[in-house]
C-alpha cells in the first residue's frame, strides 16, 4: 500500500501525509463513540433504564463486546500513529488487530439482540409495543439482529473485496472499496444509536408527561395476561404469584423496587401459565 497514480487514494496514505494528526484524531474520537454506545447499552440495561437483560449470559456477552470493542479501537488508533509510509508492518498488523477485535466485539453484541429476539415472552409488557405479529420472531429485536446480520456480512464482502484488488495491483478500484467501508462502518453506530433510542423517549415522558396520553395500559386485562406484573418498567414479570409460597417472587419485594440485590425470576411462555408456581430462574437459558 504505497502511493501510486491512482483515484481515490488509500485513506492510510492521506493519513502519512501531513494529515497525520486530523487522522489520529479522527480515530480516536471514533473509539470513544464506538465503545462508548456499548459501555452505555451495557449500563442503561443493568440500570433498567433499557429492556435489561433476559439471561444471564447477556451480561458477559456484553462485557466481552465491549473487551473486544477496546481491543479493536486500540488498533485503529495504533494504524493512524503508525502510519504506512514509516512502519508499513506494524500499520497492517494493527490493521488486522482492529478488524478482530471489531469483528468479535459485533459477534457478541450482535448474539445479546439475537437472545432478545429469540425470548420474546421474556420481554417486559410495558414496553413500546416491540412484538407486532404472533410468530416467536415477530419483534424488533429480531428485526435488529437481521440487520446487524445484514451489515456484517455487506462488510465482510466489501473487506474482500478491497483485499482481491490490492493484492492484484488494482489500487484505485481498491480505494474505492476501503472508502465504501469506513462509510458503511459508520452505518453500525447508527444502528447502536437507535437501541439506544428507546431510553431517550422514556426519559422525555417522564419528563413531559402533559405531551402523552397517559390513559395507555400495559394489558387488556384478560386471563392470561393478568398473570402478567409489572413491578416497574422493563423489570422482570413473574406468572402466577403464589403469597402463600415462600419460595414464590413476592410482587412487593424491596429487590426489585429498591436498589437491593435483584431477583433473577422472569415470566415464562403463556403456553406454559397453566401449571403452578411457574417461574423459572433465567439462568437455565
Amino acid at each position: 500500500m504505497g502511493y501510486t497514480d491512482q483515484s481515490p487514494v488509500y485513506i492510510s496514505d492521506i493519513g502519512a501525509t501531513n494529515l497525520k494528526p486530523l487522522f489520529i484524531s479522527c480515530a480516536g474520537f471514533q473509539a470513544i463513540f464506538f465503545v462508548g454506545t456499548l459501555i452505555m447499552e451495557y449500563y442503561l440495561r443493568t440500570a433498567r433504564k433499557l429492556q435489561p437483560y433476559v439471561s444471564t449470559k447477556q451480561p458477559k456477552l456484553a462485557i466481552a463486546s465491549i473487551i473486544c470493542a477496546i481491543i479493536g479501537q486500540l488498533g485503529i488508533l495504533f494504524v493512524s500513529i503508525f502510519d504506512t509510509k514509516n512502519y508499513h508492518s506494524v500499520h497492517l498488523s494493527m490493521v488486522g488487530l482492529f478488524i478482530a477485535g471489531c469483528f468479535f466485539a459485533c459477534f457478541f453484541n450482535f448474539f445479546n439482540s439475537f437472545i432478545f429476539g429469540n425470548y420474546p415472552h421474556r420481554l417486559s409488557p410495558d414496553h413500546e409495543k416491540v412484538i407486532f405479529g404472533k410468530h416467536r420472531w415477530a419483534n424488533v429485536y429480531m428485526i435488529s439482529f437481521f440487520l446487524k446480520i445484514f451489515w456484517m456480512l455487506a462488510a465482510a464482502a466489501l473487506a474482500l473485496l478491497f483485499g482481491v484488488y490490492m493484492k492484484n495491483g488494482k489500487d484505485s478500484t481498491s480505494a474505492i472499496f476501503e472508502w465504501s467501508i469506513s462509510f458503511w462502518y459508520g452505518v453500525l453506530l447508527v444502528m447502536w444509536g437507535i437501541d439506544l433510542f428507546p431510553s431517550a423517549v422514556k426519559h422525555y415522558r417522564v419528563r413531559h408527561p402533559e405531551e402523552f396520553d397517559n390513559s395507555f395500559k400495559p394489558y387488556d386485562g384478560n386471563e392470561k395476561d393478568d398473570a402478567r406484573t409489572i413491578l416497574t418498567y422493563g423489570a422482570p414479570t413473574y406468572a402466577n404469584f403464589d403469597p402463600n409460597n415462600p419460595e414464590a417472587p413476592n410482587h412487593n419485594n424491596h429487590d426489585v423496587l429498591s436498589n437491593g440485590p435483584r431477583s433473577t425470576l422472569v415470566q415464562v411462555p403463556y403456553d406454559e401459565l397453566e401449571t403452578p408456581n411457574n417461574y423459572r430462574n433465567y439462568n437455565q437459558v
